[in-house]
């Protein structure tokens, strides 16, 4: 599989927004899976985690952080680069998603081309 055609778990539990990230991402040529559920996505990243190249959470969401679902995602395949993204960053929430093992932390308002060129950036390296 080319870098190009990675495949991207993304979680969001704004159904438009994670439908305008999917489309981005699609646009840039990589596969994604698209779920609004972190619950649900976790079930599916630990069914098959070898499918995915790289996971996009929401920080803030019901049942599950994207903290929260980071650490479980990074204890079964500490490689898989996971970034986060939020409308409200909160240093203490920061501080311990980089030392679980989280790329970095975007802020929601960011342009989703933006993320699309990052993501492309951190698969490349």
């Amino acid at each position: 599989m080319t870098k190009e055609r990675a495949h991207i778990l993304v979680i969001d539990d704004e159904e438009v927004l994670l439908d305008l990230v999917s489309e981005v991402l699609e646009d840039h040529g990589f596969i994604v899976t698209a779920l609004t559920s972190a619950p649900h996505a976790r079930d599916v990243f630990l069914g098959r985690p070898s499918a995915f190249d790289l996971v996009v959470a929401d920080e803030l969401m019901p049942e599950l952080s994207g903290t929260d679902l980071a650490q479980e995602i990074l204890a079964i395949r500490p490689d898989i680069p996971v970034i986060l993204y939020t409308d409200y960053p909160e240093v203490s929430s920061e501080k311990r998603a980089k030392a679980i093992g989280v790329r970095t932390i975007l802020k929601k308002s960011s342009r989703t081309e933006e993320l699309a060129l990052y993501i492309k950036h951190v698969l490349e390296a």
